[in-house]
């Protein structure tokens, strides 16, 4: 199979003939004597990928930069949306900052040293993990404090909503325990460049390959959406019994945010799907197909890390209260007048909730979104 960068990252595991697996004469498309040809596959990610993930970054940057921006400059405690949406921002940055050395591969191969393969491969799946299992936290905090009207993570009790960022962050760390073991800088001599691999010791490459992968499509797509789709649910179903005025916009929100995960990562799951029914023997050689699973993966790839644009969009800016403070922000760095910003002062004064992030706390009905 073509080198693409999602076969590199851990959290999106192609265990198949890519940066995952260096054991090239084991994993071939169609036989040991007829490989398939990927050159066309490779031209064509080789271009677009660089390209496309110095755009994600650059947007990630902003995004996640200013909801960061704007939740330091609150002079209140953060609630325990808001302290959820800080580490999923910190976790978006961190993990597109290592997309422009997966782009420099794209484009030239691994150039730098296998110690630096280690970092950046386990920086990225730490980041990775993290980013699905807060939105997952947030999930949960909308549903306790709107469906169960718990207000789990009150002021009084921050330690706990810390407790559990600190936890989801340590859970991450061990399950990039086999990256920083395994990964190391390879030359491949099929593709004739050098890259960040997981090099499995031989006995037991199978099984490492086919139960990462069967890990990474449930742990980090199917059981979060699972989590996701049931407190959303949920929520909707008690907001269509409120009386709120605006609680239609808050579903169409709700959805937009369940929805963005879905579309985004749906794409690539499934190709990583047909990859291990491939790898079990399930389906036939056939380099036809093969090729199109090449193609499907290099998009399918690029689609799933625009989800680390989206989040800020979807988390954030669509609090009226977030709005209104990250205009006030810009206003002090000179972008935008005084004018501009008092047309929603009268709007954000009216929606004084506890989280920056969507005001749908305790007070969603009247409100909120």
């Amino acid at each position: 199979m073509v080198l693409t960068s999602g076969d590199l990252y851990g959290s999106l595991v192609n265990y198949s003939d890519g940066y995952y697996d260096y054991d090239n004469s084991t994993d071939a498309c169609c036989s040991s004597s007829s490989i398939c040809n990927s050159n066309a596959t490779q031209a064509f990610a080789g271009s677009f990928l660089p390209a496309f993930y110095s755009v994600i970054c650059i947007l990630g940057l902003w995004g996640n930069g200013m909801v960061i921006a704007v939740l330091l400059r609150s002079k209140e405690a953060l609630a325990g949306t808001d302290v959820f949406l800080f580490n999923l921002a910190v976790a978006d940055i961190l993990l597109v900052l290592t997309l422009p050395f997966w782009a420099v591969q794209e484009a030239r191969g691994w150039v730098f040293t296998t110690f630096l393969c280690r970092v950046v491969g386990g920086a990225f799946k730490i980041n990775f993990y993290a980013s699905i299992f807060f939105l997952v936290c947030i999930s949960l905090d909308r549903y306790l404090s709107i469906v169960c009207v718990v207000r789990m993570y009150k002021r009084s009790k921050s330690s706990a909503v810390r407790l559990t960022a600190v936890a989801v962050w340590a859970a991450c760390l061990l399950l990039t325990v086999p990256d920083f073991v395994y990964l190391s800088a390879e030359y491949d001599s099929r593709q004739k460049s050098t890259s960040c691999s997981l090099v499995f010791p031989t006995a037991s490459a199978t099984q490492w390959k086919v139960g990462l992968s069967l890990f990474n499509q449930v742990g980090t797509f199917f059981l979060p959406l699972l989590a996701m789709g049931y407190c959303y649910a949920h929520i909707v179903f008690t907001l269509l019994l409120s009386k709120g005025f605006q609680k239609h916009k808050a579903m169409r929100v709700i959805l937009a945010v369940v929805g963005a995960f879905f579309l985004c990562w749906l794409p690539y799951h499934l190709v990583q799907f047909a990859n291990t029914l491939d790898r079990l023997g399930l389906l036939e050689e056939d380099c036809a197909r093969q090729e199109r699973l090449e193609a499907a993966e290099v998009v399918a790839t690029a689609l799933g890390f625009f989800h680390c644009c989206l989040n800020p969009l979807l988390y954030a800016f669509v609090g009226v209260k977030f709005r209104h403070r990250y205009l006030e922000l810009l206003q002090k760095l000179g972008c935008v007048s005084y004018e501009f910003v008092a047309k929603y002062s009268r709007q954000g004064s009216a929606n004084r909730r506890e989280s920056t992030w969507s005001e749908s706390t305790e007070a969603t009905y009247s409100g909120g979104f």
